[in-house]
């Protein structure tokens, strides 16, 4: 019998939060501020299971770098003078493309001596972004990257005005969504011996487009937040699908229609529509399952019964709908209706609040 994968909804704190707890444990306020923002028990305890939806994630790491003593970050050796990330959103945002945007931070990087590496490598159809940093311990490394690459994702898609889609995130520790789906990422986590970002080749001629006022480092990570609430769980838009794929999805989006039926829509043969899919990096699966979950986010955050549901989207039961949500993401219906509540979170006036805060301090 085939076990079964459980999809992660979120990080968990014992994973992602490693730095805060080292700097907690030196008498750091981390854990006051996280609590403060509603991770934890009625207690007000952190353990190592809670879930850190994105907001609390990026709460947490930019209120590591700011509530920490210059000495507790000897384990990365990571530490940014204050603006280091303002400087270079504004020097990518000036770059011709997304290709020189990075050479342009990479150059920043060395220049200020920064204690982290960024090296692109291009293979065909995708392109893996390779980061390297400075961590003295190996407990810590994995996580500690994961925060610094997500990061970056959260300020490429800033400059180029939409969510950078990307095919797989590396990490080389015991992650706990490897060869599952990232939960904020969308994308698969797979082990490898370096972290890295894996996304298509042809982004890389994307041009930044963002205006940069005067807090980008926010503006940068609420737009990223926004970006990941109103995708839902697919991660999938029309902005950043190139033409055919746009088409499929949009119709897919409406209602489902086989493969066939597509074809005849849009004037393909069956080979025609797959070789155009195959070029622009997709294919009719994917695009069906990501258009199905995003057909039946409105009801899971309404709460309606899934027999009316099932019937209302097609379906001759809700078992049958269970099982193509399960096909689709991964998930159960359970699992994907705390997926929801995971997102809304990011709304909560009083976490927003307090990531402002601490954003506003890194300018």
């Amino acid at each position: 019998m085939r076990k079964r994968t459980t999809a992660v909804r979120s990080l968990p704190f014992g994973w992602a939060g490693k730095s805060a707890a080292l700097a907690a444990a030196r008498g750091a306020p981390i854990l006051e501020l996280l609590r403060a923002a509603g991770v934890g028990d009625s207690e007000q305890c952190i353990a190592d299971g809670d879930a850190l939806s994105a907001a609390h994630y990026m709460l947490m790491g930019v209120g590591t770098i700011n509530l920490v003593d210059d000495e507790l970050h000897a384990v990365s050796r990571t530490k940014m003078p204050r603006g280091t990330v303002s400087t270079g959103l504004r020097i990518m945002a000036s770059a011709r493309s997304l290709r020189t945007a990075i050479e342009s931070l990479t150059k920043f990087y060395a220049l200020i001596g920064q204690n982290q590496k960024i090296e692109l490598g291009i293979s065909g159809s995708t392109t893996r972004l390779e980061l390297s940093a400075d961590i003295s311990d190996s407990r810590y490394s994995a996580a500690i990257e994961e925060m610094i690459i997500i990061s970056l994702h959260c300020q490429f898609s800033f400059i180029l005005d939409r969510f950078l889609p990307v095919c797989g995130i590396v990490t080389h520790g015991d992650h706990p969504a490897t060869n599952l789906t990232h939960p904020y990422l969308g994308c698969k986590v797979l082990r490898g011996p370096k972290t890295a970002l894996i996304f298509p080749t042809s982004c890389l001629d994307l041009q930044p487009i963002a205006k940069i006022g005067d807090t980008p480092v926010t503006d940068a990570v609420l737009y990223w937040l926004k970006q990941i609430e109103t995708q839902g769980f697919s991660r999938i838009g029309c902005q950043t699908l190139k033409p055919i794929s746009a088409a499929v999805f949009e119709r897919l989006r409406v209602r489902d229609v086989s493969y066939g039926e597509c074809c005849l829509e849009l004037g393909f043969t069956g080979d025609e529509l797959r070789r155009a899919l195959c070029a622009e990096g997709t294919g009719y699966r994917s695009l069906r399952h990501s258009a199905l979950l995003e057909r039946l986010r409105p009801y899971l955050a309404s709460r309606a019964n899934m027999d009316d549901v099932a019937l209302d989207m097609g379906f001759s039961d809700a078992r049958s709908l269970r099982r193509s949500l399960r096909s689709a993401s991964g998930m159960s219906l359970t699992e994907l209706k705390a997926s929801i509540d995971l997102v809304t979170s990011c709304r909560d006036p009083s976490l927003i609040g307090h990531l402002k805060h601490q954003l506003n301090a890194m300018e």
